[in-house]
């Protein structure tokens, strides 16, 4: 019997983690700066980052809710990742701040929209082809680190237009794997989901509780995703450097999906599992208030593992427990739209108020959300 890891199902799946996190490896750590090159301050940066939670709310609920219920996950994320191609193409000829902001609404949109939908896709292909979630996401996170490390140098060479062409290139291939996932089939003798199970489901106590653990867990991350680029520079350290840091942060990630993440979720749960990743995330934002750097700094960014990784995976394991398959997008998508929507724009638009005067004091705001994250994990346990 040949191994699930060589399997046609596992390699697609991986595919379409390898591209989509590869535009998201450029994105995180080097956007903001593409932005600050084009001419914005760092309130401006916070500001536009913040300014695209209504398109993240509308596309992050409104399209996975709608591939649900048409079952066209596979057609919603094909199409969705070849508009977001062409809307960072279109970066190039935005001369005005009012065309930026337009822009950087919509391709808000486009990433949270995708999110949830591949996640969808990829739990329910590990389950129809006997692969482990974990290992096939792992491929992801190894993507984004690879981007991490190639655009740190590509920025010092090129200029920011290098990352510019990256998001473009990866978001066209994962529209294309997006288009022949293999976790896109109808779910066996399943009727497509009412809005009335779904709005059941998203109001139900025990998913509340979850969704607010997980969203403050996620967007604990907020300030890093807006900030951490551009203050990691103001303390001296160089882009390369930048670009490593990051993709140490991931790979250390890539190594507890891989070779920890299935035991982690058998011993802990998946309530443990974000309330480790709540723990872990106050310590690590709190120590990055003293603005850290070299030794304790690489320190730091190695909780990633736990703050990022053991949240994610807690949360994907508690809604396969606990949403039925035809109903995934839909509970992905109120995940995603509370966690890297409201609460991350909130952290977001929070940062852009503290950081222009308070600098590395606005991690205090990300320590506050895992401390919240680990209240109400144990409050689900």
């Amino acid at each position: 019997m040949s191994s699930p890891l060589l399997s046609g199902a596992f390699l697609r799946t991986s595919g379409y983690y390898v591209a989509f996190f590869g535009a998201m490896g450029v994105y995180l750590p080097f956007w903001p700066l593409w932005l600050k090159d084009w001419g914005l301050s760092e309130a401006e940066i916070g500001a536009y980052t913040s300014a695209g939670i209504v398109m993240r709310l509308l596309a992050g609920l409104a399209l996975p809710v709608m591939a649900d219920r048409l079952e066209a996950r596979r057609l919603t994320l094909a199409a969705v990742g070849a508009a977001g191609a062409a809307l960072f193409v279109l970066h190039l000829v935005a001369g005005a701040p009012w065309a930026l902001l337009a822009l950087t609404m919509l391709t808000a949109g486009v990433f949270s929209a995708m999110m949830p939908i591949g996640d969808a896709l990829g739990a329910a292909a590990a389950r129809s082809f006997g692969f482990e979630y974990a290992h096939a996401r792992a491929m992801g996170s190894a993507s984004f680190l690879a981007m991490n490390v190639a655009m740190g140098g590509a920025l010092a060479l090129l200029g920011a237009d290098a990352a510019l062409w990256a998001i473009v290139g990866c978001l066209a291939a994962s529209a294309w794997l997006g288009g022949t996932h293999p976790g896109g089939g109808k779910v066996q003798g399943a009727t497509p989901p009412s809005l009335r199970e779904m709005r059941r489901l998203a109001v139900s106590p025990l998913f509340v509780i979850f969704a607010l653990a997980s969203g403050f867990a996620q967007a604990s991350h907020g300030v890093q995703y807006v900030y951490a680029s551009v203050h990691w520079r103001e303390l001296g350290v160089s882009a390369e450097t930048i670009g490593l840091l990051w993709a140490f942060g991931v790979l250390v990630e890539v190594g507890l999906m891989i070779l920890f993440g299935p035991a982690l979720i058998r011993r802990l749960g998946a309530p443990g599992a974000i309330a480790l990743a709540g723990a872990a995330g106050a310590v690590r934002w709190t120590a990055m208030t003293f603005d850290p750097t070299g030794p304790l700094l690489w320190a730091l960014q190695g909780t990633h593992a736990l703050s990022f990784a053991a949240a994610h995976l807690g949360s994907i394991a508690f809604i396969q427990a606990a949403a039925p398959e035809r109903l995934a997008g839909a509970a992905q998508a109120v995940m995603q739209v509370l966690g890297s929507g409201v609460l991350m724009a909130g952290a977001s638009a929070l940062a852009a108020v503290v950081y222009p005067d308070y600098g590395g004091g606005a991690w205090w705001i990300a320590a506050a959300m895992s401390t919240a994250a680990l209240l109400l994990a144990l409050e689900l346990r």
